[in-house]
This record gives structure tokens, sequence and C-alpha cells, in this order.
């Protein structure tokens, strides 16, 4: 399928002091192409036992086709926490909506993110010559040297659902994933530099544990080590039931339990791929996702 729609960029102005009334504006146009599939079939049928199996793909593809005005320049986007004002994200033309938008961090001998108390261009100076990319190679640091870097929303999305039944039992569960975005760890990039001590000393924080791991002395919220392959597979539910047989032929009794959010695999560090917040693709939520178990029971008559 395709689909062009217009583009909407949210403005938050100030009632007083209330800041959460919002303006919709109309900026441009992005378009959608895609394709799903899906596929059903019982694996085994037969009176003793009987599985059936479904799953589904789907792949999808967005990018900005124009923007308001002719010749309009990119629109940063994409809010963090830490920094007023700061956007990590981009909507440029002819690029995925919400792409990322950041500086390449340099690498040390042992493929660690370059610190930012080190001189290591031996210039004589501590900036961010040494940490970052020079991209145009005019010996300075800034918009120009920002790189687009994968994009907010998933290119592939798939899951899977089985549902079996042996005698009085029956036992089913969804998997779901997945794959082609990233997110940018904003919990890390907030809270992980040691200065974050210092500069927050009026409340009682903590401080991020990457920044062990970085060294970081300072902020530095348009680093791409903070950004992430957010592909995952995550056990949504399984739910397994028992049947009681009848009572007298009166009662139809079933108990079952089910967990959700059983496990999830990922290549993301931080507390889950699946963001829970409204801003696509940057995780700045301290709490991770409930995994619940359920017990309980069906009675009928």
């Amino acid at each position: 399928n395709k689909q062009t729609e217009d583009l909407l960029f949210t403005v938050n102005v100030a009632a007083g002091t209330n800041l959460t009334n919002r303006v919709l504006t109309n900026i441009g146009a992005i378009n959608n192409q895609g394709v799903e599939l899906s596929l059903g079939a019982y694996v085994i049928d037969n009176s003793a036992f009987s599985w059936e199996l479904n799953g589904n793909v789907s792949f999808n593809s967005n990018r900005v086709d124009a923007l308001a005005g002719a010749g309009a320049a990119d629109i940063e986007v994409g809010g963090i926490s830490g920094g007023l004002g700061n956007n990590v994200q981009l909507l440029r033309v002819g690029e995925a909506v919400n792409s990322f938008y950041l500086y390449e961090h340099l690498e040390d001998e042992n493929g660690a993110p370059r610190r930012d108390d080190t001189d290591y261009n031996d210039d004589g100076q501590v900036n961010e010559l040494d940490i970052y990319r020079d991209v145009n190679g005019d010996d300075r640091i800034n918009n120009e040297d920002r790189l687009i870097n994968g994009q907010a929303a998933p290119q592939t999305l798939f899951g899977l659902t089985s549902s079996m039944n042996y005698g009085d039992f029956d036992l089913a569960f969804t998997l779901r994933g997945a794959a082609g975005n990233k997110v940018y760890n904003n919990n890390a990039s907030n809270a992980g530099y040691f200065n974050y001590l210092t500069t927050n000393a009026v409340a009682l924080n903590n401080l991020h544990e990457s920044a062990l791991v970085t060294g970081f002395q300072n902020a530095q919220f348009f680093s791409d080590y903070y950004l992430q392959d957010a592909g995952f597979l995550r056990l949504d539910n399984v739910t397994l039931g028992y049947n009681v047989p009848r009572i007298k032929d009166a009662l139809n009794l079933r108990l079952y339990v089910t967990g959700q959010n059983l496990f999830v695999l990922t290549n993301y560090d931080g507390l889950d791929p699946e963001l829970l917040g409204d801003n696509p693709g940057i995780d700045n939520s301290p709490y991770p996702r409930a995994r619940t178990f359920v017990f309980g029971a069906r009675l009928g008559f």
C-alpha cells in the first residue's frame, strides 16, 4: 500500500502559566509505502492434540516529501531532557520522519567512546574536536558535522501466535517484535556524566551507570554513542488453562494462569526498546514496563 498524508507539527504555547495547550499546523507531506503478509495454519489437528499457528510481518518505509514553503529548511524535532531546547531528530525532505541527527563519536584504541577530558589530536587543547568527527574538515564542531543516523519508526514489524489443545489442557502464547529502528537513550545522556552531580546539587540524584563506562565529565547530548539499535523480540503473553471435567454434568470450570511481558530479547541496554512515552524514538522514562501474572477461574452453568 502507498499513502501520502499531511505532516503535523506540534507547537507548545503558553496560556497564562499553562503550557499544555497545543497548536497543530500542516508543515508538509510524508509518504508511507509498505506491505503486510499474514499466514495461519493448523500444524496438527486431530482429536487428541491440535496446534494452530498464525504469523504476520509488515514492511514499511516513510520519507518526508515536502516541508512548508519553497526550499523550506530542515526542522529540528525530538526534544530531550537535559539542556533547554536540545533536539536530536530532524525533519528533512527525502529522509525518514524523525531521523536522528547527531555527531559521530570517535573511539579510542580500545573501542570505547573518546573521553571529553583528553587531548587526543595533540593540538594542545581539549575540545569537541578530540571526540567528534569533523565531517566537513573546517576544524570546528557545529551543526554542519551532525549526521542522519537511523530512524525512530520500525521498518519491520512481526508477530506470532500459537494455540495448542491437549485433552482438557490448553496453552497459548504471543510473540511480537520489531526491527530497523533506533532509540536514543536519554536516561543515559541526561545523567551519564560526572559533572551531573555538581550541576544538580540542589537535588538528590543518581548518576547513570554509563558514566562509569564513558568517563564523560560533561554532558554529550548530541553524541551518537547514546543511539542504539532498538530491534526486539518480546514474549507478550502466555496462558495455560485447564478445563475441569464437568461436575454432575452441570458445572463447567476452567482454571488458568497468564503471564504478560515475560521476556524481551534486544541489543538495547536501556530499560525497554519499546517506548511508552509520547516522543518517538527517545527513551526518557525511568520506569520499566510491568511484568504481570494473573490467576483466574471461569465458571459456566
